[in-house]
């Protein structure tokens, strides 16, 4: 292998369904893309491969790797799959049935055949203590010696993996958890033993008890699991720095994801988001639906003015989870989706996949059930390889099985696959409609960024289906996720509950904010890295059970017309009538020193034509189609469907009555040609 000069080499890897994602920015800024196959029975197999393979294209040296970042499915499979670790919990007496109660809400109201999600802490597991903190923080009853010597032998003898400590009123003052936290490690019940304060410290016991037991749930998967990657990656690229990516769209260092575990649940999904609103913001698109199709998922998310949403509660596998996150809306719809027939015949497809192993028919490795990607390669969009030529497909094992699938539906072959990809279609277009329209949003003004391996062989018919502006191809759209970590920051957030109704009462959070800042400081300046501090409030009308986060103003007043303007761009009103009170305050400590490097400039001058031609079936008809091939498209150039563009991470669509043109930073924009007039 060449050796370069040691030189700053900075490597991000997305872990999906299908592929883990590779990207390499290199010391002058340019990008290197690499995929390799998933190892969903051992993740860090594949990750350590895909960087091996990067580096090796590459000819550098693992020396040369100053940075690496990685966002792993680890903990999200973990819950979806309910293959974590066993679970106690040690609560207030009285509160045994906090996860079993939750919410008096019902899933679905006149659906008598619904159950609520099983909590992972199984009831036999769960232990109450004689003890009580007033909401005002004041110690009422103080657990005893006795007491604490019974529950640590009854949990001995459960033979648990992890126990949670939640109990009432504790986000006023810990100190009772901690006491009983510091009890159980020293007796050696249990081999962790996780205080839900130091996870999540906000009012509400449910969420807040939910949330510390995901975080107890995955721990030991993701101890596990990064240990070993840390192992690897120092026998693989010794001198490269180690991050994991947070469903915030910020990164942690591993140890601390080691014991804020739940922080790196919806890690997998954030990638992306953060690297379409840097786009957006770039590109100067006010408002952008992130439209990322993997092998198994879609992952949707609303980006306003180059800022993706954020919520502060959300659920994972039907639970609970209080943890700032990237607001994405996830849907069983990918490339490896299987199609199905129904009780009364009818075609579904998803949300179960093909995944990785054993993937699509096409891709000749045992899958015998028909997916999404079957369909596009009967139809002719993906030709007779991917990746380079690297991942030959088996269009004739997928044809044959399609026409047989067919004769049971009544339906020719080509009806056949047209009508899984239209159905998909749909179950995608429902996810778009939930982040854009059911908020409010003129969808007619959006614009789609598609990307993900198979992004853009849809953005093309939804942008019609759903009357959007255009759909926005990313230069390396099937790498993007991977693509938007290499310019996430180090990011740690931290909150705190009050309760504030009058202007006389806003100096009191100063000494709020203060302490929340030190730990900020703290937490970024162990690694060495320069700190940013932001302030926000979470506000609601007095009434109300949920409450909205907002930029701090020392000015009740302007924390108020902040809370209206943002209740009235959520809920379409604000209540000008409702008193307001403040809930909680939040600090996030960001390292600003990482940021998104701003797009360059594309330098493709000479138009390119096309690289051949094949059959393609669209609307009912095989029509000849050319093949472009992505990089030699030139700045500016418009070019009319129907048409295929190939890329070695993707493959995209324009469909007959829509044109491309490739903008000056090298994205592909796609749009009816009427409005492209």
């Amino acid at each position: 292998m060449t050796t370069v000069l040691p030189e700053d080499h900075q490597i991000a890897v997305d872990t999906g369904g299908t592929f883990t994602d590779v990207a390499v920015r290199r010391p002058d800024g340019s990008i290197f893309v690499w995929k390799v196959s998933s190892t969903p029975h051992a993740p860090d197999e594949a990750v350590i491969s895909g960087i091996s393979g990067a580096l090796e294209q590459m000819e550098v040296d693992a020396e040369n790797v100053s940075r690496l970042i990685h966002g792993t499915t680890v903990a999200t499979n973990t819950v979806i799959t309910r293959t974590g670790a066993r679970v106690g919990l040690v609560t207030t007496r009285g509160f045994k049935d906090i996860l079993d109660i939750g919410y008096q809400t019902r899933p679905s109201l006149y659906d008598q055949t619904v159950r609520r999600t099983t909590p992972l802490v199984h009831h036999q597991d769960v232990w109450e203590v004689h003890e009580r903190i007033s909401a005002e923080g004041e110690p009422l009853t103080i657990p005893t010696e006795d007491a604490l010597v019974e529950l640590a032998a009854a949990i001995k003898a459960a033979g648990l993996d992890v126990v949670i400590v939640s109990l009432i009123n504790a986000y006023t003052n810990p100190d009772h958890e901690r006491l009983i936290s510091a009890f159980l490690r020293k007796s050696g019940a249990v081999p962790l033993v996780v205080a839900a304060t130091d996870i999540s410290p906000e009012i509400r016991e449910f969420e807040r008890t939910s949330t510390a037991v995901i975080n107890g749930y995955v721990q030991p998967k993701i101890d596990s699991y990064i240990g070993r990657l840390e192992t690897k990656v120092e026998e693989t690229a010794a001198n490269s720095e180690l991050w994991i990516m947070q469903s915030n769209g910020g990164l942690l260092s591993p140890e601390t994801a080691r014991s804020q575990s739940a922080r790196t649940v919806l890690s997998g999904l954030a990638g992306g988001v953060v690297g379409a609103a840097s786009w957006a913001s770039q590109l100067d698109l006010p408002m952008v639906v992130s439209f990322d199709i993997g092998g198994t998922s879609t992952d949707i998310a609303l980006i306003r003015d180059g800022s993706p949403e954020e919520i502060i509660s959300g659920e994972i596998g039907g639970l609970p989870l209080r943890l700032p996150t990237v607001d994405v809306h996830t849907i069983g719809a990918g490339g490896g989706s299987i199609a199905w027939r129904d009780s009364g015949g009818g075609l579904r497809v998803g949300p179960q996949s093909a995944g990785a192993t054993p993937g699509p028919i096409c891709y000749s490795r045992g899958g015998t059930e028909l997916t999404v990607t079957d369909a596009h390669a009967v139809l002719g969009r993906l030709g007779e390889a991917l990746l380079g030529g690297r991942l030959k497909l088996d269009v004739t094992a997928a044809r044959e099985r399609m026409q047989e699938f067919g004769q049971e539906l009544g339906l020719s072959t080509e009806e056949t696959a047209e009508g899984i990809i239209r159905v998909i279609n749909s179950n995608m277009a429902r996810g778009v409609r939930k982040v854009s329209i059911e908020r409010g949003i003129d969808i007619r003004g959006c614009d789609l960024m598609a990307f993900g391996g198979a992004g853009p062989l849809h953005g093309a018919d939804l942008v019609v289906e759903m009357g959007m502006k255009s759909a926005v191809v990313p230069p390396m759209p099937g790498i993007a996720s991977a693509v938007g970590m290499l310019g996430a920051p180090v990011r740690h957030d931290f909150s705190a509950s009050t309760l504030i109704r009058s202007p006389q009462e806003m100096d009191d959070l100063e000494a709020r904010f203060l302490s929340l800042e030190t730990a900020g400081r703290e937490q970024l300046e162990r690694g060495k890295s320069p700190v940013k501090l932001l302030r926000f409030l979470d506000a609601r009308y007095v009434g109300q059970s949920y409450e909205l986060t907002v930029a701090y103003s020392p000015d009740f007043s302007v924390v108020r017309s902040s809370l209206d303007a943002s209740h009235a761009e959520r809920y379409g009103f604000a209540d000008s009538d409702a008193e307001m009170e403040i809930v909680a305050v939040r600090v996030t400590a960001i390292d600003p020193s990482a940021t998104a490097d701003r797009l360059s400039e594309y330098t493709v001058a000479e138009h390119g034509v096309p690289v051949s031609s094949r059959s393609v079936y669209f609307s009912g008809e095989w029509r000849d189609t050319p093949i472009y091939h992505r990089s030699h498209l030139a700045q500016g150039q418009a070019v009319a469907g129907p048409l295929i563009i190939e890329q070695f991470d993707s493959t995209i669509v324009v469909n007959p009555e829509q044109e491309c043109r490739t903008d000056h930073f090298g994205f592909l924009h796609i749009y009816t040609k009427e409005a492209a007039l």
